[in-house]
């Protein structure tokens, strides 16, 4: 008899992180240990006719500057298939001078740094490769120095050129860090960027570890959830929440506290992670289910589902443990989106027949 097939890996996920140039962000990512991909390589060669341009220069800070699909191909490749072809770009000659093979090896997540990286988090997200998303904020005049410094050590461009060009940037640090965080990146400093890096890293070795045997065999966890639903204006629409350093998509809840009710477990599990109090009698029960669970596929969760209708804030924020959330339609899931086996083999296959019923 054949024994079981190897269970396919994971695609690797992917942190983002930004901020101002010269500002550190090659340094916290060479720090962390992950395998990297410079964002700054993508930028066009200087005769392409829609570079633009500022102080008499290739203006490197404008997102025109760069091409953010060709960026994306290569992350989507590293992640699900562990090296990509990435080209190397020459700033002082404003033009690509070669490529290079990057490879993840056996890292569970890759880091996309450069000044554009917001851009792909929407991209990223879709296709469930986001592992989180960080921007670098140190004091003005820090950077500013920094950034001088490396500039003219690398011979970027004349030294008055690089003077404007420092000034004018340093007038718009304020105003690029608001924009990131409108992105929906998370500030932080030098060390506290490094060890959130590392703390992530540990998060996805921690579940490689328990990826499960063929068999399946493993713990099985007593858990509550809540599905959370609103009208859109295609239709009913479920809440999905994602947790840091994961890819996954799933419901708001988690694991029972020692003599507590599934109900009262959700309506505590609902404060910590939405900010929301629920009245327990808004909470509806849609049925215990059992499926492996999203992070730890050596483990089983056995939950109790409750449905609720109650509006919830917005714009809404998330907090504890989760990275963010997405409305999804409760007719179908988006292309890309991976969602927990809870959701697609009960919780879903569950509302969507009782919205067929009504």
């Amino acid at each position: 008899m054949t024994g079981p097939s190897a269970l396919p890996r994971p695609p690797r996920r992917i942190v983002i992180v930004a901020g101002p140039s010269g500002s550190g962000k090659g340094v916290m990512s060479h720090r962390a240990g992950l395998p990297t991909v410079p964002l700054d390589e993508f930028y066009r060669d200087h005769d392409d006719p829609s570079l633009p341009h500022r102080f008499g220069i290739v203006d490197w800070d404008d997102p025109a500057s760069w091409n953010a699909g060709a960026a994306l191909e290569a992350l989507v490749a590293l992640a699900h298939d562990g090296v990509a072809e990435v080209p190397v770009y020459s700033i002082p000659l404003s033009r690509r001078t070669g490529t290079a093979t990057l490879r993840a090896e056996d890292a569970e997540l890759l880091i996309a740094e450069g000044i554009f990286a917001a851009q792909l988090i929407a991209p990223l997200r879709e296709l469930g490769l986001l592992a989180d998303a960080i921007v670098l904020q140190r004091p003005t005049p820090v950077v500013f120095a920094l950034r001088l410094a490396r500039d003219l050590r690398e011979g970027r461009k004349p030294p008055l050129t690089l003077l404007r060009r420092g000034w004018g940037l340093a007038r718009d640090q304020r105003g690029d860090l608001e924009r990131w965080k409108a992105a929906g990146m998370r500030p932080v400093g030098l060390r506290e960027g490094t060890r959130l890096l590392r703390r992530l890293t540990a998060l996805a070795a921690a579940e490689r570890r328990h990826r499960p045997a063929a068999d399946g065999a493993g713990t099985v966890l007593e858990i509550t959830a809540v599905a959370f639903l609103r009208e859109g204006e295609d239709g009913a629409e479920l809440l999905a929440v994602r947790k840091r350093g994961t890819g996954s998509y799933m419901q708001v809840g988690g694991k029972l506290e020692p003599g507590e009710s599934a109900l009262e477990a959700a309506v505590r599990e609902v404060e910590e992670e939405l900010g929301v109090r629920l009245d327990p009698a808004g909470l509806s029960p849609l049925g215990d289910f059992e499926a492996v669970a999203a992070n730890e596929p050596s483990t089983r969760v056995r939950s109790t589902v409750f449905v609720c209708r109650q509006s919830l804030p917005e714009p809404l924020e998330v907090r504890a443990e989760l990275a963010d959330h997405r409305w999804l339609p409760l007719s179908g899931t988006p292309a890309g989106v991976r969602l927990a086996p809870l959701m697609t083999e009960h919780i879903l296959p569950a509302l969507q027949a009782g919205a067929a019923r009504s």
